[in-house]
């Protein structure tokens, strides 16, 4: 894709995906986007996204295992 976003709003990961293509007798811009809760006690602040050498989207973050008292 041409454009990668990540975001994370409310323990909400949303990854939006966007490439166009554009030729003498066509133009496209497929779309993707997929949104997942987040595990409580995931630390979103340190949330790293990356593109690995695969061009696969990878990311990170640390969890602390919550206990319910």
């Amino acid at each position: 894709p041409d454009i990668v976003e990540v975001s994370v709003k409310d323990n909400q990961l949303t990854v939006q995906c966007e490439s166009s293509y554009k030729d003498e007798t066509c133009k496209e811009r497929p779309f993707f986007r997929k949104s997942i809760t987040l595990p409580p006690g995931t630390q979103v602040d340190q949330l790293q996204p990356q593109i690995t050498d695969s061009d696969e989207l990878k990311i990170e973050a640390p969890y602390v295992e919550t206990t319910q008292q």
